[in-house]
């Protein structure tokens, strides 16, 4: 193992590795970006090409290359190893000899040969193919994205795997079979997926760690898409469906579409659109977004037309916003999906794209569309007004409370006081403070900010620094809360003196210290 990661250090510069993840630019003797790990403006994020590392100023990550990819990619060592070692050029030699096969080689293994079986299945299967080809999706695609079929059957997947000498252990750990139990009877044991199209989930490296089903049959009891359990190799709340061929596109294009449904992002990527990336019928997190935003910080959420997607896109907006990100809404028509968008006409699905509208935009019109007079006020401080709240930069802020002021036709003063009223001012990092009090133990820290600057320093002193910088952000932070509830017309005579008083204390501990 260890002459495989050396040969893979030896052809690879760290320099190279990361500007091909994200954009970096030259700092003296170093190079720096903006972290990829955590929200910032300013770049934090060094790369040393001579100790062949990173670290960042503001969340502390740091490491090699292999640490790098495997944060960034979210991955396992040994996913990591493959990623670089193709890069490399370096032959994997005796790599399954170094180790045995562990818990999860021995998944991956499980869940290639259940896709293989699903492939298999579904060109036996004449009404799934008619499925398949109804919907738009060609052949070229449906071997792309490895689709399958599952059998109407309880255990189909199950006597095949046992056949090939796989333990039901495995099955029960990958996601594959359930066993239910009766009395004091044996054990039985099922397929979990039945009578469905088989969707394969990739993690970044093309290694399938979960599916998702597509009933072909639809009643009230049955459950139109059904996804493996979470799992020692799946975990739903990180995995975007399509990220392993979209991520490179993203990258590329400096920007995200977003998609319910497997058949969208097919469909999607299908007519060029190689960016697209599915949140798969699961619930849109923070950490698929944050995902996207190591990529890029633009995103075009394009969510079915019914109430119900109109409903999920605005959720995601809103949550994309909140972490900065800049956030587009695809309009689509009435009772149209992405799927059925672009198999009526690729281009068509390009150009809803193109012209998609900033959420911001997009929430401000649809409110003006839908009412008037005093139902209008009421919807824009309700639904429009507490958006602006969510916008990080202040200058966009300042654009929208504008654009309001306008539309409604009154001056932008009074939609500030109804911000102020409603919203809530957003405080500053304090995780990002609480780790930049660790600087004063991190020692590769302070190498590196030496040679940011090419200079030699005393280490104590720079310390010092460090606790200072740290001591003014929190007195600046705590000023401007103090300011804000002075600001409150509803405030007591009582509580005003007291701020007042603390005011007075913050101001003289900022003098006294010299900032």
């Amino acid at each position: 193992m260890s002459s495989n990661t050396e040969q893979i250090k030896e052809r690879l510069n760290i320099v190279d590795v990361v500007s091909s993840y994200i954009k970096v630019e030259k700092a003296g003797i170093n190079f720096k970006a903006k972290c990829p790990f955590h929200n910032e403006k300013t770049p934090s994020f060094f790369i040393s090409p001579t100790r062949q590392s990173f670290y960042c100023f503001g969340c502390g990550e740091k490491g090699d290359i292999f640490s790098f990819v495997q944060k960034f990619e979210g991955l396992d060592f040994k996913g990591v190893l493959k990623i670089l070692a193709d890069r490399a050029g370096v032959e994997l030699k005796n790599f399954k000899k170094d180790e045995r096969p562990d818990e999860k080689e021995n998944l991956f293994e499980i869940m290639e040969r259940a896709t293989n079986f699903f492939e298999k299945q579904l060109t036996e299967n004449k009404n799934a193919s008619e499925y398949l080809k109804k919907r738009g999706l060609t052949q070229n695609s449906i071997k792309k994205w490895r689709l399958g079929f599952s059998k109407d059957e309880w255990r189909s997947l199950h006597d095949y795997l046992v056949e090939k000498g796989f333990p039901r252990g495995n099955m029960l750990e990958a996601g594959l079979i359930k066993k239910t139990a009766e009395g004091n009877r044996q054990e039985k044991f099922y397929d979990t997926f039945r009578n469905r199209i088989m969707f394969p989930i990739f993690d970044s490296t093309d290694r399938i760690i979960a599916f998702s089903g597509r009933a072909m049959k639809e009643d009230d009891k049955t459950p139109k898409y059904l996804n493996s359990p979470e799992t020692k190799l799946f975990y739903k709340s990180e995995v975007l469906y399509g990220f392993n061929i979209a991520k490179n596109y993203i990258r590329k294009l400096d920007y995200t579409v977003l998609v319910e449904g497997q058949i969208d992002l097919v469909m999607s990527h299908q007519a060029g659109v190689l960016n697209t990336v599915a949140s798969s019928g699961t619930a849109l997190t923070e950490l698929h977004l944050k995902k996207m935003q190591k990529l890029s910080n633009r995103v075009i959420i394009a969510y079915d037309s019914d109430l119900s997607g109109e409903k999920a896109s605005s959720r995601a907006a809103e949550l994309a916003l909140s972490l900065g990100m800049e956030v587009k809404i695809a309009s689509l028509p009435k009772g149209e999906d992405p799927a059925s968008v672009a198999k009526e006409n690729p281009e068509k699905w390009r150009e809803a794209l193109k012209k998609s509208e900033h959420f911001t935009d997009f929430a401000l019109n649809k409110t003006l569309k839908k009412n008037e007079g005093r139902n209008l006020t009421r919807e824009i401080l309700k639904s429009v007004l507490p958006l602006a709240n969510l916008i990080r930069s202040d200058i966009e802020k300042s654009q929208f409370v504008k654009k309001i002021a306008l539309k409604m036709k009154v001056g932008e003063e009074a939609v500030w006081d109804d911000l102020k009223k409603i919203g809530r001012f957003k405080d500053l990092d304090v995780g990002g403070l609480e780790k930049e009090e660790n600087f004063k133990d991190e020692k590769e820290a302070l190498i590196f900010e030496a040679e940011r600057y090419g200079l030699k320093i005393d280490i104590e002193k720079t310390n010092e620094d460090i606790l200072k910088r740290i001591e003014l952000r929190k007195l600046k932070q705590k000023l401007q809360e103090t300011a804000i509830m002075l600001d409150d017309k509803d405030i007591s005579k009582e509580r005003e003196r007291e701020l007042k008083k603390e005011l007075e204390e913050i101001q003289k501990n900022i003098k006294k210290n010299n900032y």
